[in-house]
């Protein structure tokens, strides 16, 4: 059904502005609390009930001072650099010694790292759209370009693991080189929890840099250079927020509507446009007639933060609202498509950045799904399995929803400016801002006739079954190999 005309682009473009305002919403930051009061004030001027904040401990964390200098044989050199989320600080003299280079790519690293920087080359996996269509269980793309898309899937590092050799090998800090960031970005905020074991185990003062810089920072660390690590600030305790809002059916089913509302840097696309998206549509059903489940309106906290906000209300509400969850959506990222150019820049390709939507294992939900992209015009999009060579479980911030057996339908878009500063307000999609919302109030109301088992029902025990299997060699390969992807 075509609902997109319910919906306005243009307002939604304003709460992006308003939320971004806040800077970067990280999670305890005081813009993080501030953007979280803004949605508690949203939610109760579109009359939602039982608004309220379930508070999450969490640890802030403010650097202030970032520095990598390094001997260039005309002494010491300021290069771009930034810091690596939750890494131990240094003195406030810094620290200084001398580089040593580890490839990331080979089996085994001789030579001594103690009292040393380790600097490697960080890598992406390469997002062949082409080769995941063929997992797909189905797709709107009308003009038919979706396989044109192969770019570096940047929220994967390959290399990563060097971080932790350097630690067992006594290093005293590390540099990433970003030899595939498109752009030449050194500003980004990342790895940031959602694959690690504990976020905030960094003990090894750590920094990104371009790969505009790489070739020279790479010979430096051959020949064993001086280099000069300051990394100051402040951590301490904090609180974070999930944000909560309630829409009243006629049965204790219920459907959950979700984003996150943390954010690496200003971030309009990652993730104030899925928040607006998630907005829209709270004031939507709230307007309209008493829907047959329960709406939750839900804003997750600190997604870089290992997630904790999807994490705690699973496991908080495990008694009194999981079980009763027939349904859990979740938006981010309404995006723009980068590419680079002749000199190596970021431009806009003309096109939105395509958008998998993982959903469950059954004939009724990809009708369901389908139908509504298509008469709400999300093209570049793929009908994706929750579960795959992606991994165990969609790489959202909802995707824990499905690690408790609740049936999802996720949108999600992956730029490959996502998880950096240069996120800005052009790269954001405003007219396709409607066209989600509509598709999202679309899937909502065909769900409404399905039953909650009707909607879970695993219609394609075989093709799950190939899912575990690719996910398992997937997985397999990676950790043979030494890679070691952390999102």
């Amino acid at each position: 059904m075509d609902k997109q005309a319910a919906f306005s682009s243009d307002e939604m473009m304003g709460w992006i502005r308003e939320m971004a305002a806040f800077g970067a919403r990280r999670a305890g930051s005081p813009a993080g609390l501030a953007n979280e009061d803004y949605l508690v004030a949203k939610l109760g001027e579109f009359g939602l009930a039982n608004v309220r904040r379930e508070p999450i401990p969490v640890e802030h964390y403010r650097p202030d001072i970032s520095r990598v200098e390094i001997d260039t044989g005309a002494g010491f050199q300021p290069f771009n650099a930034q810091w690596i989320p939750y890494c131990r600080f240094t003195p406030a003299a810094g620290i200084e010694s001398q580089l040593v280079f580890a490839d990331s790519g080979a089996f085994s690293h001789t030579g001594d790292w103690a009292g040393k920087v380790v600097v490697t080359e960080i890598e992406f996996p390469v997002l062949d759209v082409a080769l995941i269509g063929k997992f797909s269980m189905g797709k709107h793309d009308p003009d038919d370009n979706l396989k044109d898309i192969k770019h570096p899937a940047t929220w994967v590092r390959l290399g990563w693991h060097l971080y932790r050799k350097a630690i067992e090998r006594g290093a005293v800090g590390f540099i990433g080189i970003l030899k595939d960031q498109p752009g030449g970005s050194y500003q980004m905020y990342a790895p940031y929890g959602f694959k690690e074991k504990d976020i905030l185990d960094k003990p090894l003062p750590g920094f990104w840099v371009s790969r505009n810089d790489g070739a020279q920072i790479r010979k430096l660390a051959e020949e064993g250079a001086k280099v000069r690590l300051t990394l100051t600030g402040e951590r301490e305790p904090a609180v974070t927020h999930n944000i909560v809002g309630e829409i009243p059916g006629e049965t204790d089913e219920a459907v959950i509507l979700h984003c996150h509302h943390d954010s690496p840097f200003v971030s309009p696309v990652e993730d104030a446009s899925g928040c607006a998206v998630i907005l829209a549509l709270a004031r939507h059903f709230a307007q309209a007639a008493k829907p047959r489940r329960k709406i939750i309106v839900l804003f997750t906290a600190g997604h870089f933060y290992g997630s904790i906000g999807t994490r705690t209300f699973i496991e908080d509400h495990a008694v009194d609202v999981v079980p009763k969850v027939a349904l859990e959506i979740t938006v981010e990222h309404v995006a723009r498509e980068a590419i680079e150019n002749a000199a190596g820049e970021l431009v806009e390709s003309g096109r939105a950045e395509g958008t998998g939507v993982f959903l469950p294992f059954n004939q009724a939900m990809v009708d369901a799904v389908l139908v509504n992209l298509q008469d709400n015009g999300v093209d570049r999009a793929f009908l994706l399995p929750p579960e795959g060579p992606l991994g165990p479980y969609p790489p959202t911030d909802g995707g824990d929803w499905y690690l408790s057996g609740v049936p999802l339908v996720n949108f999600i878009s992956n730029p490959v400016y996502l998880l950096n500063a240069e996120d800005d307000f052009n790269w954001v999609d405003q007219p396709r801002l409607a066209k989600v919302a509509g598709a999202v109030a679309g899937i909502v109301e065909a769900t409404e006739k399905l039953s909650k088992s009707a909607i879970g029902a695993v219609d394609f025990p075989l093709y799950k079954l190939k899912m575990k299997l690719i996910r398992y060699l997937v997985n397999w390969k990676t950790t043979k190999f030494g890679t070691r992807p952390v999102y």
